[in-house]
């Protein structure tokens, strides 16, 4: 039974043309999404509506079998299993229809683009000398302003350095000063004591060795009874 019925499909146009077909949506849905260009896209969308006008012809041939069955010896199953593969059909080629019509929009936006870079290059090289002169400008005056605000910060650190200079001299000043008072006050005391040692000489040469003796004795007494008075308070 099997064989006698794939021998019936043999035989059976609509199985031939149905595998055409299919072979043909599988090749065009390879071509459309390989992305390769060496097929355009008008060839693709003649192709997918070459489908789509072989799929109208084979459903017109289903519906002329179905108002016969008796002659072309089909039942209500197979009848719906033909219209079933003809709507699958219809939705792949549409399916492909789509795809073809994005490619054909990005190609056409890509056309545009190329022109209007084209158009800018154009443009930008008519304007190219004048915008380098600018530029050049520009940057001539980036670079004095650049100067000035160095020269602006040195000129403060100078007047920085000069003010804490001025401080030092002055403070330098006031030491030398100083010193010069102490060095006075110095000598003032060497003198005072100078002329206090040479009293003392005098005297001790007026009074004698007998006066010398009574001095000692005297500076003896006052200094052990300023040694019971520092005991007795202790």
């Amino acid at each position: 039974a099997h064989s006698t019925m794939a021998d019936a499909r043999a035989r059976d146009p609509y199985y031939v043309v149905r595998d055409d077909i299919n072979g043909a949506i599988t090749d065009a849905r390879a071509r459309v999404t390989s992305g390769a260009t060496t097929t355009t896209t008008s060839v693709l969308k003649e192709d997918a509506e070459a489908l789509e006008w072989e799929i109208d012809e084979l459903a017109r041939s289903i519906d002329i079998a179905e108002r016969d069955r008796t002659r072309f010896k089909l039942d209500d199953e197979e009848i719906r299993a033909r219209r079933r593969w003809v709507e699958q059909s219809r939705g792949k080629v549409r399916e492909l229809m789509e795809v073809i019509d994005a490619r054909a929009r990005r190609e056409s936006n890509a056309a545009a683009l190329a022109a209007t870079s084209a158009s800018a290059m154009a443009t930008r090289g008519h304007d190219g000398h004048a915008a380098s002169e600018a530029g050049f400008d520009d940057h001539q005056q980036l670079l004095v302003r650049g100067q000035d605000h160095d020269l602006d910060d040195i000129s403060e650190s100078i007047t920085r350095i000069g003010q804490v200079g001025l401080t030092i001299g002055e403070e330098l000043a006031s030491q030398s000063r100083m010193l010069e008072e102490l060095d006075n006050d110095v000598s003032g005391v060497n003198a005072r004591l100078a002329a206090a040692q040479r009293k003392m000489e005098t005297v001790l040469k007026q009074a004698g060795i007998r006066g010398q003796l009574c001095v000692i004795l005297f500076l003896t007494v006052i200094l052990v009874i300023l040694f019971y008075v520092a005991v007795g308070n202790a």
